[in-house]
């Protein structure tokens, strides 16, 4: 008897990572989020060649490398009271969240709610949108 296994291939032909497996990285990124291990996250689960979007710009914000600088520019200037996961959404390699966030950067303080959308590639982050 023989025995299918069905994989799931993805629109350019390579294979699509299980749904859970990028559900709980993502988790893993909101958690390093809340725990003020924001670059640590980052260096985990950012491919190479992400390419990072606030509100439909990426200036400056191609590569890891270049968007490591701004993670540490953010890092370095912000001090977080609170970040509360709102709304959690997983599709196949399409992962988005809401997020309330409430932090000082400089001398300012912010509330505010903030929708990160992600693209990825291998378990990793590609792309990622700011809203």
């Amino acid at each position: 008897m023989r025995e299918f296994i069905k994989i799931a291939v993805g629109e350019y032909g390579n294979l699509l990572e299980p749904s859970t497996n990028i559900k709980s990285n993502l988790e893993s990124i909101i958690k390093g989020i809340q725990d003020n291990k924001i670059l640590e996250v980052f260096d985990k689960f950012y491919h190479q060649d992400v390419i990072m979007y606030e509100k439909g710009d990426s200036t400056n914000r191609v590569g890891k490398a270049a968007n490591r600088k701004s993670e540490e520019s953010f890092v370095n200037n912000a001090t977080i009271h609170e970040a509360k996961l709102l709304k959690l959404l997983v599709d196949g390699n399409n992962t988005a969240y809401e997020m309330y966030m409430d932090f000082t950067y400089g001398e300012h303080r912010i509330k505010k709610n903030q929708w990160a959308i992600q693209q990825w590639s291998n378990g990793l982050v590609i792309k990622e949108e700011f809203y």
